[in-house]
This record gives structure tokens, sequence and C-alpha cells, in this order.
């Protein structure tokens, strides 16, 4: 038995300088450095970043924001008034916006309302849409403008995204005045 040990030490101590010396064909996978959603200020900020831009970028920090069965419901407004939603998955989401290509959008919440109670949160929050991310004209001009109403939960380290429903406004019923800042 000690001769087998020796001979373990022995041959660690031949091989570890070749060992060391190695390099590893793999490269390291590289991480994305997501925004917080410790508060719900964070989440609002963070769903905005994740939202904006082109839409086919990388939206590893748009999926880190919601559960896995999280949805997200457009409701649709036909011109007899009537409302449709339809319900979409964060992959639906996804492959929907990257069909606008290189396309690219600025989403900000401009008023946001709160309720909380321990883990939960309910966000209604007043959205516009532009197409530069300071909103400068001639092209920062507003695209759109609507509600969202965003549930939430507390993981006990940050706010995950349940679900999304918005509305956009028409100019029959655009944002009410209460709802602007």
């Amino acid at each position: 038995m000690r001769r087998l040990r020796l001979a373990a030490a022995f041959a660690a101590a031949l091989l570890a300088p070749a060992l060391h010396t190695q390099t590893p064909d793999a490269k390291p996978a590289t991480t994305v450095a997501c925004p917080s959603a410790a508060t719900l200020d964070d989440l609002i900020k963070a769903i905005d970043a994740a939202v904006s831009g082109p839409g086919n970028q990388d939206r590893t920090c748009f999926r880190a924001l919601f559960l896995p069965d999280a949805h997200l419901i457009p409701i649709r407004i036909a011109p007899d008034g009537s409302a449709t939603p339809r319900i979409l998955t964060v992959d639906d989401w996804i492959n929907l916006v990257a069909k606008r290509g290189s396309a690219v959008f600025y989403e900000r919440q401009i008023k946001v309302g709160v309720e909380t109670w321990d883990h939960m949160a309910h966000l209604w929050s007043t959205y516009e849409t532009r197409t530069t991310p300071d909103g400068k004209p001639p092209e920062g001009k507003v695209i759109d403008r609507g509600i969202n109403s965003i549930q939430a939960i507390f993981d006990g380290q940050q706010w995950r995204v349940i679900q999304i429903i918005w509305q956009a406004q028409t100019p029959a019923n655009p944002v009410p005045e209460k709802y602007l800042p």
C-alpha cells in the first residue's frame, strides 16, 4: 500500500508541471451583467432597459426579469371598440419583437403607481415609447403611450415579473390625465 502511495505521489510530481502549462481549449462562458431588480424602482428601470433597443438584441436580461411561466399580454382594440388580449410567453414576445430586426425603440415608464404586500406587488405604470433614448426631436417623438399592469413577486433577492398586461392608447381613448406625470 505504501509503494502505491509513493508511486502515485511520484507520478503526480512528474506530471504537475505539464498539467499547469496546459491551457483549456474552451473559452469561458461570458456572462451578461443585467440591471438589478432588488427594488421595485430597479425592476421598472430594468424592464425599460430590457425592452428598449434593437428588436434583434440579446434578451438575456429580459428573460432574467420573468418567472419561467410568465405571460405578456397586449390588449388590442378593434375599430368597433372591442378588446382582444393576445397571451404571449416570454419566448413568444422575444420572437415577435425580433422580427423588427435592427429597428430600435425606447420605452420608459413615465408614472408608476405601486401596491405591495409582503412578497407581491402590482405596478400600474404609464409608458411611452420613442425612437431615441433621450427622446429629443425630431426622431425622438412619442411613438406610443399606454398603461402597463405588472404583477411581480419578490423571491428573497429580486423582484420577478409574473405577468404584464398592457394597452396602448388610441385617438378615441387616450391615457387619462390622472395617469400622466
